[in-house]
């Protein structure tokens, strides 16, 4: 006599085994999607951030260059000289400002600070040397440190 529930209990036992693998084949799936996510947000970040380096690099160096030409005439004694180069700097500011405000975190009020000093520096006619002197290395100073140089 042969039972009849032995052949029911092997097909419940392969119909459980299959399940599980199905079961681990999915979990492996949606481990692998999970790790290309990542990988692909980690590279839309790298981009991202790349591309807002490049931005405020572009920003920064106009400015930077600006106030090196007017800290070089300055080194030189050409005071007169300095406050005619910085006569351009409110159009570049104007231009800069709005790249780097964003991505300048929590560096920015302390560089919108320095450059208000810089405009009110210059707008008053020729300054003496030593509040040239400050108002271009305050502003240079923290510039510099946001784009690395």
């Amino acid at each position: 006599m042969t039972h009849w529930w032995k052949p029911g209990l092997a097909v419940a036992a392969a119909a459980t085994l299959a399940l599980t693998g199905c079961s681990q084949t999915q979990d492996a799936a949606k481990q692998a999607a999970s790790n290309v996510g990542d990988a692909a947000k980690t590279a839309a970040t790298g981009a991202a951030t790349g591309a807002s380096n490049a931005a405020l690099t572009a920003a920064v160096t106009p400015v930077l260059d600006l106030l090196g030409k007017a800290d070089t005439q300055l080194k030189a004694g050409k005071l007169a000289e300095v406050s005619s180069t910085m006569g351009g700097f409110g159009a570049i500011w104007t231009t800069a400002k709005p790249v780097i405000q964003p991505l300048a975190g929590d560096k920015w009020p302390m560089i919108e600070k320095a450059a208000e000093q810089v405009s009110g520096t210059f707008a008053k006619g020729t300054p003496s040397a030593a509040d040239a002197s400050s108002a271009l290395t305050g502003l240079m100073g923290p510039l510099s440190s946001l784009v690395g140089k």
